[in-house]
């Protein structure tokens, strides 16, 4: 099974394919144009906006799809198509015109990425690595942030696992990554213990960052801006 599945193979779809083989992490991509001769890759030929073609990706099965074609329409499709087959899938979905960002998220993404939003994260990019090799993939629309928050060892979700502490039931947020010492662990499992001085890598809006950081550093916790 592959938990994650990324539609379109152009641009886009090869920066994201390029980094997830580069971190080991299992995935298919799907694209019905013939002139793609990527060997190294677990590729579909067909319509991601198919229903037969998603089913045979593994879509009902997958934790995350990347709607990554360069045609919003296409995009937005591949989105409402996704929701219907796995209600729980997580969806990140891209967008050429910065217009069309609200439709995508109406149309059931959890996460809508544009590329016209880059300069905001060129410091954070060079300040923070670990952030940096996630934007190096897509970047992020306005209002949704990807943060680096460390454990406290008197957290309340200290050696608990994800699943246990009820992460997005409590913040809406979404632990895309755990940094523990030297060792990164992308698309963690609900079951991953996370520990005291682990790193969490987020992605969510301001408010569900700030919940999630309460969590983690419980006596710096912040109050919600008025």
């Amino acid at each position: 099974m592959n938990d994650l599945i990324v539609c379109g193979y152009g641009i886009i779809g090869r920066r994201i394919a390029f980094a997830l083989k580069k971190h080991q992490i299992s995935f298919i991509a799907i694209d019905q144009r013939t002139d793609i001769a990527d060997e190294t890759i677990n590729f579909l030929k067909g319509d991601a906006t198919s229903e037969e073609i998603l089913k045979k990706a593994g879509v009902q099965e997958a934790k995350t799809i990347v709607a990554a074609t360069d045609n919003d329409v296409t995009n937005a499709f591949i989105t409402l198509l996704a929701r219907e087959l796995n209600k729980d899938i997580t969806i990140l979905a891209c967008v050429s015109e910065v217009g069309n960002v609200d439709k995508l998220d109406k149309a059931g993404a959890d996460y809508v990425f544009s590329m016209a939003n880059v300069g905001r994260f060129i410091a954070k990019c060079a300040i923070e690595p670990f952030v940096a090799e996630f934007l190096d993939m897509i970047n992020i629309m306005e209002g949704v942030e990807i943060m680096p928050l460390k454990i406290n060892k008197q957290s309340k979700i200290a050696n608990k696992t994800i699943k246990k502490a009820k992460i997005w039931k409590k913040t809406g947020a979404n632990i895309i990554a755990i940094r523990r010492k030297k060792q990164t662990i992308y698309a963690p499992s609900e079951e991953e213990q996370m520990l005291p001085e682990d790193i969490l890598l987020a992605i969510g809006h301001a408010e569900q960052i700030r919940e999630l950081f309460n969590l983690t550093e419980p006596e710096k916790s912040i109050e919600p801006t008025q």
